[in-house]
Formats: C-alpha cells, sequence, structure tokens
C-alpha cells in the first residue's frame, strides 16, 4: 500500500488519519492536590501566608464561579469533540487499511453510526475506568487516613497500604488496555461490516475468544513484542532525521539571530514566530510519515488475524474469483449438399 507506487501523499495522508485516530484519543487524568490537614495553626509566616492565599483563592473562586464553568464548559467541549474526532478517523483507517486506497471522504460517509456507537462506548469505558481507579487507590486510602495510618511513623505501615494500592493500579491498567485492544482490533470490525450494536458486537467477539483463547492471547502477545520493535526501529529513524535536520536547523537559528540583530527587536519577534511556525510543521509532517507504516502495518496484522475467523471480513480481504462462465454449446454447421 505504502511502497507499490509511492507517493508522498498517500504516506501523509495515512499519517494524519493515524494521528487523528490515535494522537486524539486521550485519557482523562485527574490529579486531586492533597493538602496537609491539622490544628497546627502555629507555623510562622509560612502558615500565615498559606492562610491568606487560601482566602484569596476561595474569594478569587467565588467572585469567577461563571467564568469558571464557562472554561470548564469549553475544555470538556474540546475534549468530547477529539474523543468523537479520533473514533471516526479510527474507522477512517479501517477502511483505508481493508481496500489499500486512503480516503477520508468514504470513511467518514460509510462509518458514520457504527463510529457514534464507538464513541458511546469509549465515554463509558472512560468514565468506568475513572471511577474503578477512584476506587482501587480512594478506598485504601480513605481507611489508612481515618486509621491514622498515613500519619503515622511508621514506615512498613505506610508500605503496606501503598504496595497494594500500586499493584491494583497495575493489574487494572493491564485489564484496561487489553479490553481497549480488543474493542479497537476487533471490535470495530464488527461494527463497520456489519452494523452491529455495541452488545452484539461484544457477544460476537466473546464467543470468538472462547473458542480460542490461546490464539487471542499469543495475538495481544506479539503486538507487544512488535510494538516495542516498532518504537525501538522509529526512534532510530527519528533521531537520524534529527541529526540530518540539525545542521540546516543551525543555520537557520544562526541567519536569523543576525538578521534580529541588524533589523531590531520587532524583526526578531516576528522572525522567532515563523521559525517556530515553521520547525513545528516540519516536525508535524515527519511525525505523520513516521507513523504511516506503523498505522498501516498494524492494522494489517489485527485484519489478517481476524479475517480468517471472521469470514465477512475475510471475504473482502481476500475475495472468491468469479466463477467461470461455461462457453456456450457448439452446435454443428449444416450438413454440406453440393451445388445442382
Amino acid at each position: 500500500m505504502l511502497f507499490r507506487p509511492f507517493r508522498f501523499n498517500t504516506w501523509l495522508k495515512i499519517g494524519f488519519i493515524a494521528w487523528l485516530a490515535g494522537g486524539a484519543s486521550g485519557s482523562f487524568n485527574l490529579n486531586v492536590p492533597s493538602f496537609p490537614g491539622g490544628g497546627g495553626g502555629d507555623s510562622g509566616g509560612i502558615g500565615d501566608a498559606g492562610k491568606d492565599m487560601s482566602q484569596f483563592l476561595r474569594t478569587w473562586v467565588h467572585e469567577h464561579v461563571p467564568l469558571i464553568v464557562l472554561i470548564a464548559a469549553v475544555v470538556i467541549a474540546l475534549i468530547l469533540g477529539l474523543i468523537y474526532l479520533s473514533c471516526r478517523f479510527r474507522f477512517i483507517l479501517f477502511d483505508s487499511v481493508l481496500h489499500r486506497d486512503a480516503q477520508i471522504g468514504r470513511g467518514w460517509a460509510r462509518y458514520g453510526g457504527p463510529a457514534q456507537r464507538y464513541f458511546g462506548l469509549l465515554i463509558s469505558f472512560m468514565l468506568i475506568s475513572g471511577l474503578a481507579i477512584a476506587l482501587i487507590v480512594g478506598l485504601p486510602l480513605w481507611r489508612a487516613y481515618k486509621s491514622g495510618v498515613l500519619a503515622s511513623d511508621n514506615p512498613l505501615a505506610i508500605l503496606g497500604v501503598m504496595v497494594p494500592v500500586i499493584l491494583g493500579v497495575f493489574v487494572f491498567v493491564i485489564v484496561a488496555v487489553i479490553i481497549a485492544n480488543l474493542a479497537n482490533d476487533f471490535g470495530v470490525p464488527l461494527l463497520a461490516l456489519d452494523d452491529m450494536t455495541i452488545g452484539g458486537a461484544w457477544h460476537a467477539l466473546r464467543k470468538m475468544i472462547a473458542a480460542e483463547p490461546w490464539a487471542y492471547a499469543g495475538y495481544l502477545g506479539m503486538k507487544l513484542v512488535l510494538s516495542i520493535a516498532a518504537g525501538v526501529i522509529m526512534a532510530f529513524v527519528g533521531l537520524f532525521i534529527f541529526l540530518i535536520l540539525l545542521i540546516p536547523g543551525l543555520i537557520a537559528v544562526f541567519v536569523g539571530v543576525a538578521l534580529a540583530k541588524a533589523a531590531g527587536l520587532m524583526v526578531g519577534i516576528a522572525l522567532a514566530v515563523v521559525g517556530g511556525l515553521v520547525a513545528l510543521a516540519i516536525a508535524l509532517v515527519i511525525g505523520m510519515l513516521l507513523s504511516a507504516p506503523i498505522a498501516v502495518f498494524f492494522t494489517s496484522y489485527s485484519l489478517h488475524f481476524y479475517g480468517g475467523r471472521y469470514p465477512t471480513l475475510g471475504a473482502v480481504l481476500w475475495p472468491q474469483p468469479p466463477s467461470p462462465v461455461a462457453p456456450p454449446p457448439l452446435v454443428p454447421p449444416p450438413p454440406f449438399t453440393a451445388p445442382a
């Protein structure tokens, strides 16, 4: 798809599709700051400064509640929009690799309904994951706080609380990653080709996995190994490209600094802004070009593994040649009669 024939616009389009399909999916990280409590208010100037800052923040928040609500609404809407866009482009990437033809418009028009159902699944999955992490981390820490373990000077007691929490988060992350990979690699084809509901797709996928559990486990293990290998290769390729572009980049910086010194501060600021935008554009293009073969390879890997187990997908990947048309029966020529 990428090399026969090689087309720069195909690489760039696939990289753009892959960037939106994966890079814009995002995740919610809720970092709640913790403030040490206690009744010891005699801490000198630091305690007074803390009280003043706390009072200032409460006053500021109270006076700017509409602004805070507006900013939060805009941020949430932006995040939801990016997640929805990511869902749409997951199906576009699937369609482009399946048909070996990168077409954004075709995939956008064809898979609107399945992408919306996948968007609902992804939002539900994120909310459930956030709630699960809050329970895994919050409940043990709350019990330890109420029992006074966190305030004790015994490091073993604190370690006894933190180790199960860390292990619980680790196990949950592994399970969540497996579920996300199964949904992305195998749920998307079910939604796209048979227009299934989320429940129907999950039921069908669960039956397939139950029939061949070790095959799917081997698929996930091999995908992990290949992902590590691809990451190492792309890191070396990216470093090589960076070293190639380093010399012309330094030359451009030196020329820009010389022009800024000669022309003045405003011209220097303008040159810095233009140079930063150009560098950002070059970095984005290189990143998209590097992500194109990875996106095509791993999407193809999942499709070819799944095509042998999902007949509808297999029929598209390996279409049967049309049956030969039988030639018309031979009609014997009329008997020869000699002219009179």
